[in-house]
């Protein structure tokens, strides 16, 4: 369901293009730049006049924590569009879909000495969940058109301000040294104009 307590599949989108990906508002290292970078692509998106016609998607890792609530307040910090939607549902339909899709997670213990804090609640966290880092972009019938895995590479473009404190050293090294495999804004909008016929960006 998606972050409005609605429920939702990706044949629901059966029409437009989408560009998804997986997360979990929890994460330290990495989502909050690929946030960054989805900020961007929906900027772009909106300036083409493709609002109506491109969705992006985030579909948690972790629907245990990953209320609709949470996602909701996650979105509202981004200050996500409309068409930028984060997805939850139960573990067995997760787990589903993200095998469907061919990407690893796995719940795994917080590094020793570490003390993360839930931004949301303000409560130390317990628990990480560890997945693969993948972009896709799914066409208007339904169909795996386009992929990239790699660490996002803001370009020096920013992370929403509610989030930078929450970036933990591997992730302020990640924003400053995304590495050589590594996916850009620009990246994902060259993809959406090649399956979507339409210059984006």
């Amino acid at each position: 369901m998606n972050q409005d307590g609605q429920a939702v599949t990706l044949d629901s989108f059966k029409g437009q293009t989408v560009v998804l990906t997986d997360f979990l508002s929890l994460c330290q290292e990495v989502c909050p730049l690929t946030a960054g970078n989805f900020g961007q692509i929906a900027e772009k998106v909106k300036m083409a006049g493709a609002s109506s016609k491109i969705t992006l998607l985030e579909v948690t890792v972790d629907p245990a924590r990953d209320t609709t609530a949470r996602l909701k307040a996650y979105g509202r910090n981004l200050g996500a569009p409309v068409n930028w939607q984060f997805w939850t549902g139960s573990p067995a339909s997760i787990a589903a879909l993200w095998k469907e899709m061919g990407v690893f997670y796995e719940k795994v213990g917080e590094d020793p000495g570490i003390h993360p804090i839930d931004w949301w609640t303000g409560k130390g966290l317990t628990y990480d969940v560890d997945h693969q880092d993948v972009v896709f972009v799914i066409g208007a019938d339904g169909h795996e058109k386009w992929l990239i895995q790699g660490n996002p590479n803001l370009q020096g473009g920013s992370v929403a301000a509610s989030l930078v404190h929450f970036l933990n050293a591997n992730g302020q090294a990640n924003l400053a040294s995304p590495g050589a495999q590594s996916w850009t804004s620009r990246d994902v909008t060259a993809a959406l104009t090649y399956v979507t016929g339409q210059q984006i960006g």
